[in-house]
């Protein structure tokens, strides 16, 4: 290129840079309003600034109930319950109930034919007359004999005779009634009947059938109220007694939870699990609760109804440690503590903190030691939202966060 292009070059880079600074002087850029100018220095020297005190929720340490409840897992049984069986062989002449049906006690499940047993009755009730007719014939010929020897016309060996045949007779009139009452005995047990109230289960049998000594024919169980047996880890044995309570929940009823007590503590100790054994017992009006059935159960070991409870918001885990951020003075402290049981969204605190002190619950991720803070009640916030602090709004430089408000402002006014 030739020296007369480069100098026409440098010249018009000289006249494009005077007229770009003319332009900031005296123009468009150099009129713009102070108060975009003053925000947008102050959002840049505010990157490095402090911020205000932090705005937490706060709440006051309370006392209330909290219970120990320990975790299990257990199986429902009836409160009776039997398997119905024949005691004796015979045929089915009668079926007294229908599957499912709830009975009484004593009344009749299935009878069984009893025509040869009847016959055996009546065979020793007959046998039992015949001796008593003998009898009386025979005492009133030893009455006569006894008459007669003492007028001297009769013999003394007659009237032993006749005592004699009256004590054969008398045990004879006793082996019938004993005969007739094993009779009896034996048509007794050919009617089966409930030994207790209860609801019968399905039927293995059918009429006319011949069942022998055992044969199930159907189940018994008492539903009224069940049974409940579960297991804990011995290590809770010293702190179990009868009648603590007992809460279950089924799969099969959402939402219903059912209440029982503590009946029985199996003395001994299961040595493979090491375990102990207990028994609940529940009511069950409504029968809801069948043998068989797995429910969960939470035992209720203690109860504290004077605990120191904190919302669970309130508390920041650091490895195996539990922290809380009391606030006095509008200061917050760092406090270590020990906690114990959580129920319903509030926890035990063993150690550490005292009913009346007051801790953040809200916030507690923007909160140091030492440092000061704006405590709200809790829930206040999304009730009476509170304006920003007055050194915020009265200097926009210090905050990062007011930046915007000023270059809105700005802009504000350059629309107008």
């Amino acid at each position: 290129m030739r020296v007369s292009g480069q100098l026409a070059v440098i010249a018009l880079l000289g006249a494009a840079g005077f007229g770009g600074w003319y332009a900031y002087q005296g123009g468009y850029l150099g009129n713009q309003p102070a108060a975009q100018q003053g925000a947008s220095a102050g959002a840049r020297g505010n990157r490095g600034g402090a911020a205000g005190p932090a705005t937490v929720e706060v709440d006051t340490v309370k006392t209330g109930r909290i219970v120990e409840v320990r975790e299990a897992v257990g199986t429902v049984r009836a409160y009776e319950s039997i398997t119905v069986t024949a005691k004796v062989a015979g045929v089915i002449d009668q079926i007294g109930f229908e599957e499912g049906q709830k009975v009484n006690a004593g009344d009749v499940l299935v009878q069984l034919d009893a025509a040869e047993r009847r016959a055996e009755i009546d065979q020793a009730v007959a046998e039992a007359n015949r001796a008593v007719a003998l009898r009386n014939e025979i005492a009133i010929k030893l009455e006569r004999a006894q008459a007669l020897n003492r007028t001297g016309a009769g013999t003394s060996a007659q009237v032993e005779d006749l005592t004699a045949q009256m004590k054969s007779l008398e045990g004879s009139i006793a082996s019938a009634q004993a005969q007739r009452k094993a009779a009896e005995a034996r048509l007794e047990d050919l009617t089966i009947r409930a030994p207790f109230n209860g609801r019968v289960g399905t039927r293995a049998v059918s009429l006319g059938a011949y069942i022998a000594p055992g044969t199930r024919i159907t189940s018994l169980d008492d539903l009224s109220k069940v049974r409940l047996d579960f297991a804990v880890p011995e290590n809770l044995l010293a702190r179990l007694e009868p009648g603590q309570t007992v809460n279950a929940i089924s799969a099969a009823y959402k939402g219903r939870t059912f209440k029982g007590k503590v009946s029985t503590i199996d003395p001994r100790v299961d040595q493979a699990t090491r375990t102990a054994r207990l028994t609940a017992e529940f009511e069950n009006p409504d029968e809801a609760l069948k043998p068989g059935m797995f429910l969960a159960v939470s035992l209720e070991v203690s109860a504290n109804n004077e605990a120191v409870v904190v919302p669970e918001e309130a508390i920041v885990s650091e490895g195996l440690r539990h922290v809380v951020y009391p606030v006095k003075d509008s200061k917050v402290e760092r406090r270590v503590i020990t906690i114990g049981q959580r129920q319903g969204g509030k926890v035990e605190v063993v150690e550490g903190l005292k009913a009346g002190e007051t801790i953040v619950v809200l916030g507690v991720q923007r909160v140091r030691p030492g440092a000061e803070v704006i405590a709200r009640p809790l829930g206040s916030s999304a009730q009476d939202p509170q304006p920003a602090p007055a050194a915020n709004r009265q200097q926009p430089s210090r905050s990062t966060l007011n930046a915007p408000t000023a270059i809105g402002t700005a802009q504000a006014a350059e629309a107008k």
